[in-house]
């Protein structure tokens, strides 16, 4: 008898250890933006018990990447009935109530706009040192109206308190305000000491390389620099490898170009994304077809992460490129395809109509 207590005592432990292992790799996938691996490793934990609050939690993140509003709001909801002491369900729902507000009529705004306060400040109540929800709070001050609760007096001590637990976010808060007041010759400066205040943060050598690579910048060199950084510190996301292809084509550095998809596709074969940005900028500069329409074929060969472009956008843009290289009846074919994807895309509507 003792000994089968103590197998199962130690068949329990295991499967909690389990647990707790595919729940921390599902939210680091997610965090980095792997939200088809995220999905693949949670779902069936989800669908065994649809109370599991933290497969339900992954869930909603990876709806609200794909843009899916009402169900992320749904999900989230549930989760703070599920867990009410929860900071991070807690601002999982000002999210969601945020992005809903921003597609909602005048009327509905007001309401969620305040939800959406209520809930980040109850994120902050149950967890001090939650940095997410006051960057969110200080977005929201900035814009809302007293009437729903905005006050700008609030902004610097939000911004106070997030330098103090952390701060290179706390330069990034910083650089927000500045944009929102049009202070845009401080970015340099804060974007540079939220880097050297921690150098070895995807997030803000990313936000650093895309500031240079901006069009208000277009110091390139320096781009290239942090992006190359930053795809060193974690090789396994792809927006380092977007930048590159995207610095290296519209140089017309075409070699470099095929080098960094090439490094992209073996880093995160399951992501195809650096060819979808690479083909869209050689389409807006107006040159290269031949190799924009391989890039969006390419994309089109596996299915995109939620928070990527659709294969509905990547038809659309195959049939302009198509077009463009005398395909007439092809690139009517593609547009068509990208209809019966969406067929709200009235961009696509407009050209079909244009092409015939």
């Amino acid at each position: 008898m003792h000994c089968l207590l103590m197998i199962f005592l130690l068949l329990t432990c295991s499967s909690e250890v389990q647990d707790a292992t595919a729940y921390s790799s599902a939210a680091q996938l997610a965090d980095a933006g792997h939200w088809k691996r995220a999905r693949a490793l949670i779902e069936p934990r989800f669908r065994t018990n649809p109370n599991d609050a933290a497969a339900a939690f992954i869930l909603a993140r990876v709806k609200m990447a794909s843009g899916d509003v009402d169900g992320t709001l749904s999900m989230a909801e549930r989760l703070v009935s599920l867990d009410p002491k929860n900071a991070d369900y807690h601002y999982l729902l000002a999210a969601a109530c945020g992005m809903k507000a921003s597609r909602a009529g005048a009327f509905s705004q007001f309401s969620l706009a305040r939800r959406f306060k209520k809930e980040a400040e109850e994120a902050i109540a149950l967890d001090p040192r939650h940095v997410d929800a006051r960057f969110a709070l200080i977005e929201f001050h900035l814009q809302a109206p007293f009437v729903v609760g905005g006050d700008k007096k609030r902004v610097s001590e939000l911004l106070d308190q997030i330098s103090k637990i952390d701060a290179s976010r706390g330069y990034l808060a910083q650089a927000t305000i500045a944009r929102r007041e049009k202070r845009t010759d401080q970015l340099e400066t804060l974007y540079k000491k939220a880097a050297e205040a921690n150098p070895r943060s995807y997030q803000v050598l990313m936000t650093l390389a895309n500031f240079y690579a901006g069009d208000a910048q277009r110091k390139f060199d320096l781009a290239e620099k942090f992006a190359g950084e930053a795809s060193k510190i974690d090789p396994g996301r792809t927006s380092a490898y977007s930048l590159l292809a995207n610095i290296a084509a519209s140089q017309e550095r075409w070699e470099r170009l095929d080098g960094v998809l090439e490094a992209a596709e073996k880093s995160v074969p399951d992501d195809l994304s650096p060819y979808y940005r690479a083909g869209n900028l050689l389409l807006q500069r107006m040159r290269e077809f031949p190799r924009a329409e391989r890039y969006f074929r390419k994309y089109l060969t596996q299915d995109p992460e939620p928070s990527a472009p659709s294969h509905a956008l990547c038809y659309w843009r195959l049939g302009l490129v198509l077009e463009k290289l005398g395909r007439k009846g092809e690139a009517i074919g593609a547009l068509q395809k990208s209809l019966q994807l969406n067929p709200d895309l009235e961009g696509v509507k407009k050209d079909l109509r244009r092409i015939k």
